[in-house]
């Protein structure tokens, strides 16, 4: 009888899905054509300013009381988005004036939506990260206001908002943003933070140089995010890196994204460091001699290619790939690892054959 019941049950809440589709699906048929229409009717406005733009040099401000009625609401703003992301795929005249002109309503629309639920609220500055023009100068009143979306307790707000406030490429704004992100409502990935810094438009030395000087304000989450940034953008800043490697206070994912700086440009003063990590046998020193072996692939010297062998017969799997990928990248013969190659750790000459191997035959199809 229990069976039953449940079958029917499981019936019912099938047969409710499927209503619920075909509900939603006619929604949407009847919805489309209004989309449509409101598409057509905002393109055609735009148009019109265009020609006003190139007769008279400006806009109407009908267009403007327009605009800003039509886009204090969602499906308003949605419909706008998808025009101006159109044409702007196309080589229109005055275009980018027209989208310079409307930063008056912008402006006023940011203080809408702030009030607004965070869905909404995201979708706008959604929007601001996306149609921007490169000549486009950004109020700084603008992104004051942006910097109060970042107080909200929602993800897709504040990533947004990041992203808009990159695209306009102030510094000390940016600065701003990070450190109210960093209030830890709200986890955004280190990764999301160092993609967003990559994407910034403006000077990224004078970014990283102001970084440095708030560095200690952050978390450790969002130094390590600002540290991955400064590797792959600047080979700057050596001194400092070197600095958080050797401090055995800092974190240890941040000591880890340092050794990481120097695997991708050189500095003679971390060598010694470097072989140091790679030979302390310490289990619990793992992560720093696989991020150090792994560095070591950009220094020749002799000694570098006998601590690397040695760190093969290591008993850490890790160890062992890294050591290996470092000394193929070398480009170390056959001959140059007789001692592994005819020696008795199975493990470190299986290791080394995979990497020399492989490399071989990637050369090989090229």
């Amino acid at each position: 009888m229990k069976i039953e019941v449940m079958l029917y049950i499981y019936g019912a809440v099938c047969i409710s899905m499927i209503v619920f589709n075909i509900i939603y699906n006619l929604l949407l048929q009847h919805r489309e054509p209004l989309l449509k229409r409101r598409y057509r009717k905002m393109k055609n406005q735009i148009a019109f300013q265009l020609q006003n733009i190139e007769n008279n040099g400006k806009i109407t401000e009908n267009h403007l009381h327009f605009l800003a009625k039509k886009l204090r609401r969602i499906n308003g703003l949605i419909v706008f988005y998808r025009v101006i992301s159109e044409m702007k795929k196309e080589p229109i005249n005055c275009f980018d004036l027209y989208l310079n002109q409307i930063q008056p309503v912008v402006l006023y629309l940011a203080v809408e939506y702030l009030d607004k639920e965070n869905l909404q609220a995201g979708y706008f500055t959604y929007f601001l990260s996306q149609c921007k023009t490169r000549r486009y100068r950004p109020m700084d009143s603008l992104q004051d206001i942006l910097l109060k979306y970042l107080e909200k307790d929602n993800l897709y707000c504040r990533c947004n908002a990041l992203q808009a406030l990159y695209d306009f490429g102030n510094e000390d704004h940016v600065i701003a943003a990070l450190q109210l992100q960093d209030d830890g409502k709200v986890f955004i990935h280190e990764k999301i933070l160092t993609e967003g810094l990559l994407s910034f438009t403006g000077d990224h030395e004078a970014l990283i140089q102001k970084l440095w000087i708030a560095f200690s304000s952050f978390s450790v989450h969002t130094q390590q995010g600002i540290l991955n940034y400064i590797r792959f953008q600047s080979g700057n800043y050596p001194v400092q890196m070197f600095s958080i490697m050797q401090n055995e206070t800092m974190d240890k994912e941040l000591r880890l994204s340092a050794i990481r700086y120097f695997g991708k440009y050189y500095y003679a003063p971390a060598l010694e460091p470097l072989l140091h990590f790679v030979q302390d046998n310490d289990p619990d020193h793992w992560e720093y001699a696989t991020v150090a072996a792994s560095a070591l692939s950009l220094y020749g010297q002799e000694k570098v290619i006998e601590v690397l062998k040695d760190a093969l017969c290591s008993g850490n799997w890790y160890i062992r790939y890294a050591a290996a990928q470092s000394l193929t990248a070398h480009h170390v013969e056959y001959s140059d690892l007789k001692d592994i190659l005819l020696g008795n750790d199975r493990y470190a000459r299986e290791m080394i054959t995979y990497h020399l191997e492989s490399t071989k035959l990637q050369h090989a199809e090229v």
